[in-house]
């Protein structure tokens, strides 16, 4: 490969024409590489399929047209001719914004052609897009389309930054297509009378982007359309919905849970594509760094990275170069090539950052890239820029005044910048859904185009790049929407009541009969509504309860973030309120956060008072804060069950109780802990939230227990560390983490929002009067905790609980571990995971086997957690695998159920412990 100290024979080369391949790209980077540590892909390219716009709609749409519609275009519009709903589920830049602006159209045209006399019908459209910024952009390019049509359709833009007065009051009056966002829907319905022109005369409502409506928010947005949908009626609407999405793998199942109606899905994708290569990255491993030695970045060595992408604390370890260190240099590459390149970036800092970077990689190596002027016109793009300069860098990208752009994902979500030649990831963005939707962004016609993902050294990114195929499943993850929280159910029930009184057409409609009679009786009894479903129940609170409702948490109870008072406000970080579960997790005093590229220091927190909230300071250290945090489950019950294998799986609902009650300052670079155990003053954390548990049958658990029983972890602080259970335990805590870290894969969820808990000791976490069948009896006061839902005051008080209920089992409980959803009230994810536990079970499996680290406690890149309350340990991967590979029933190497082995895979002799007696009762992850 090639020595960036010296002149390549190929330099002068770099600029000569061509597409730009994968293959070019490892040829001409600067720099030698493993080749193992680089895979390119190729993805063949299409042509379109297409259907004539004279068989598909009426004369005057059609002659306007420049181009016949794409025949996923086409199916869109025949099933919405045919009064359905529909989700379009295509591809990045396919066209899916012209079925709804020419359905818009042919509705506009139906009513003109209804109009008697001087009496005028109207046809309205509700657009509602996730951003601000995507609702401008698309308001320019619908008005340029009604222009192109020739039709006298106006648009506009009602949301938080319209002028009030007159130019609200106009757009309502008159627009004939309003764009706006579920923030303002939650808040305008308030006011739903002075609505009533656009509203009595709306035909449909289109939801942009619906794949991004998941976990809290996407629960929200499920409530504030049915509570549209109720108001519409109200006025003799009855609207189409019209879905656009990324392809995802569930877009039937998440829009009828956004809409609570039938839809038609549309995923055949009839755009064309060119061929693509897609290279997956792994930047070159280094040693790890000691504490007082940061690495030679030159510029690059003030760089914050996130969390999540920390080192493992063992010097041993080999690291790799951060991906916010060498993604930048692609960008510089790529552009010198001739290639147009987009660089998504985490954050606004590092979108900033990043063409400093590319500059500065290009200036390093001049002798290289002898070219000064070279594709160096790079310039940064996020939400913090003003307006027009954002519409200005759009422009320049579309007329190929610029070269490169560093973005955060504010171009992922269908801002038309016309195609890329590549694109750069900055990370693994999460999920395959957003992968590929950035990439699409990439692609002129049917040119071929070119990807590069850069992958951190952490579990998921390090997943998709050791298994390649991953990213050409056919199968995408599932968007989770839910609506089962009660917490949400309830405050969007008091808004209902006030726009509209509540009455029995509402049973069935908006919620079954017990759940709207348990939900109206608790706000009666708190004096915030009167009257009966019979004769109709009315909110008579205090004003606005649509105000109390955050789109981002499950509880009225949320935390403003606050600028200190001494601080100028150009360094606001401008942060969306807090969860409180969040706020007790991240945001304690003395945390140090890393939001937008920049850090902050917490330096108060306010639980009580009318306003709880989270005062920050930009601050500049080289630390950041990780929250240690200890788990039970106080009491769980099992809604369902099934069977895997002689394993058992549980999905229910329970209390669990966290404690993040110290935290640690890790140094930036190196990983090292300058302080440990820095207490935090947080209570317990208590919540009612979703499950699931898998139970290892006993046969497994004695021959695990007796194969690793000589396992030890030097200096261990706990009763496990002289047991024979610890190496089994260890097992579940590192299977625990990567069933956890690699969901994922297969469902669109953070797993910030998830925690887990390993234990010995299922049977003392679970409500034992309430579950009926258990194979152990549920003695006097057996309960974990009393009926009346008091929670243990601390964490000794639980862990003794726990303790009393395991002293009183008659029989050995299982072991095993759980998955929670770390929100109150839970937000679908556990129950996703418990429908499609053996695919996620899979995925870990693989990944703990194939991690290249050789570490028995295995890396950040398998098995380690940051967020981890026992700071890692204990975890064994070969016991993870052993009883992965039991679930799955491989064939692999596990151990034989008819005789046990010791740790090196030698029989082991007969022992009088088993594993089937008493056992240390606690074991928290």
């Amino acid at each position: 490969m090639n020595d960036p100290n010296t002149n390549d024979p190929n330099a002068d080369d770099l600029s000569a024409d061509g597409p730009t391949t994968g293959e070019k790209l490892l040829e001409t980077f600067p720099r030698y590489r493993d080749s193992a540590d680089a895979t390119v892909l190729e993805r063949p390219g299409r042509g379109p399929e297409t259907v004539p716009n004279e068989d598909l709609l009426r004369p005057e749409l059609a002659a306007p047209l420049e181009n016949d519609c794409y025949t996923h275009q086409a199916a869109a519009l025949e099933a919405l001719e045919r009064g359905e709903n529909v989700c379009v589920a295509t591809s990045t830049s396919s066209g899916k914004t012209r079925i709804y602006a020419l359905q818009i159209a042919r509705n506009y045209l139906e009513a003109q052609s209804e109009r008697t006399g001087s009496e005028s019908t109207d046809s309205t459209a509700y657009v509602l897009y996730p951003t601000k910024a995507l609702s401008r952009d698309q308001e320019r390019e619908l008005n340029d389309f009604y222009d192109q049509l020739g039709l006298d359709i106006t648009v506009r833009v009602y949301d938080g930054d319209t002028e009030r007065g007159t130019e609200r009051r106009e757009i309502r009056e008159e627009a004939d297509v309003i764009i706006s966002n579920f923030v303002g829907v939650n808040t305008y319905l308030h006011d739903h009378d002075r609505w009533a022109r656009f509203f009595s005369a709306c035909d449909l409502v289109v939801i942009d982007e619906s794949h991004t409506y998941t976990g809290v928010h996407g629960m929200h947005v499920a409530w504030v359309l049915r509570r549209l949908r109720r108001v519409l009626e109200y006025y003799g609407s009855e609207p189409q919905f019209a879905l656009t999405s990324a392809t995802i793998g569930n877009p039937r199942e998440h829009s009828e849970t956004l809409l609570d109606e039938p839809v038609t899905v549309v995923d055949d994708d009839g755009s064309p594509r060119g061929p693509r290569d897609i290279v997956l990255w792994n930047p070159p491993p280094r040693a790890r760094e000691n504490e007082n030695d940061s690495p030679d970045y030159g510029e690059d060595a003030g760089a914050v990275p996130d969390a999540d992408a920390a080192s493992d604390t063992d010097s041993g370890v080999l690291e790799r170069v951060p991906a916010t260190v060498e993604a930048p240099k692609l960008l510089s590459h790529l552009t010198y090539l001739g290639a147009q390149t987009l660089l998504f970036t985490p954050s606004r800092k590092l979108a900033e950052l990043s063409v400093k970077r590319a500059s500065k990689h290009r200036t390093d190596r001049s002798r290289y890239y002898t070219d000064p002027e070279g594709g160096s016109a790079i310039e940064p793009y996020h939400a913090g820029h003003s307006r027009p300069k954002r519409h200005g860098t759009e422009h320049q990208l579309k007329t190929g005044l610029l070269d490169g752009v560093a973005s955060t994902n504010a171009l992922e979500l269908g801002i038309n910048v016309g195609g890329m030649d590549a694109t750069v990831q900055m990370g693994y963005p999460g999920q395959r859904q957003s992968f590929w939707q950035q990439i699409g962004r990439a692609g002129r016609g049917t040119d071929r185009s070119l990807s590069v993902l850069v992958a951190e050294h952490r579990t998921l990114d390090q997943y998709v790049v050791s298994n390649s195929e991953f990213l050409l499943e056919s199968d995408v993850e599932d968007a989770v929407a839910d609506t089962d929280n009660d917490a949400v159910f309830a405050q969007h029930l008091l808004c209902a009541a006030d726009e509209l009184a509540v009455d029995e057409h509402d049973v069935g409609s908006f919620a079954d009969r017990d759940r709207l009679e348990r939900g109206l009786e608790m706000w009666r009894r708190a004096g915030k509504v009167t009257g009966a479903l019979e004769t109709g129940v009315s909110y008579c609170g205090p004003p606005r309860p649509q105000s109390t409702i955050s789109l981002y948490a499950t509880q009225g109870e949320e935390y403003e973030v606050r600028l200190a008072a001494d601080v100028d406000e150009e360094h606001d970080p401008e942060m969306e309120p807090l969860a409180r579960e969040r706020v007790y997790r991240d945001f304690h005093e003395g945390a140090v956060r890393l939001h937008e590229g920049r850090q902050y220091e917490v330096t108060e927190v306010v639980h009580d008072g009318p306003t709880p909230h989270v005062t920050v300071r930009p601050t500049d250290v080289d630390y950041y804060t990780v929250t240690r945090s200890d788990v039970t489950v106080l009491d769980a019950v099992s809604e369902e069950s099934r069977n895997i294998g002689d394993f058992t799986l549980h999905y229910g609902r329970g209390r669990v109780l966290v404690y993040h009650g110290t935290y640690d300052e890790v140094g930036v670079h190196g990983g090292n802990r300058r302080a440990q155990g820095v207490p935090t003053d947080n209570p317990p954390l208590s919540m009612e939230t979703q499950l699931c548990w898998l139970e290892v049958p006993r046969a497994v658990e004695r021959d695990l227990i007796e194969k690793y029983r000589d396992f030890s972890v030097p200096g261990l602080d706990s009763e496990l560390a002289d047991s024979p259970h610890l190496g089994y335990a260890a097992g579940l805590h590192a299977a625990e983490h990567a069933t956890i870290g690699v969901a994922p894969l297969e469902l669109m969820v953070d797993k910030r929002d998830l925690g887990g808990l390993a234990t010995l000791t299922i049977d003392s976490h679970l409500d034992l009067e309430a579950t009926d069948d258990r194979s152990v009896s549920a003695p006097e006061n057996a309960r974990p905790v009393a009926s009346t839902g008091d929670d243990p005051t601390n964490l000794a008080a639980a862990q003794a609980t726990v303790r009393a209920t395991a002293s009183r089992l008659e029989d050995a409980p299982s072991s095993g571990w759980f998955i929670y959803d770390g929100i109150e009230g839970g937000l679908g994810f556990s129950r996703s995971i418990y429908e499609q536990f053996e695919r996620i079970a899979r995925r870990a499996r693989e990944h703990i086997a194939d991690c290249g680290c050789g570490r028995v406690d295995g890396c950040p890149a398998c098995v380690m957690d940051e967020q981890c309350g026992n700071d890692n340990q204990p975890l064994h991967r070969g016991a993870a695998i052993d009883v992965l590979d039991r679930l799955l029933d491989s064939r692999g190497e596990t151990v034989s159920t008819q005789s046990g082995s010791n740790e090196k895979g030698e029989p082991a002799a007969e022992s009088a412990d088993d594993g089937s007696g008493r056992r240390p009762p606690l074991f928290y992850s």
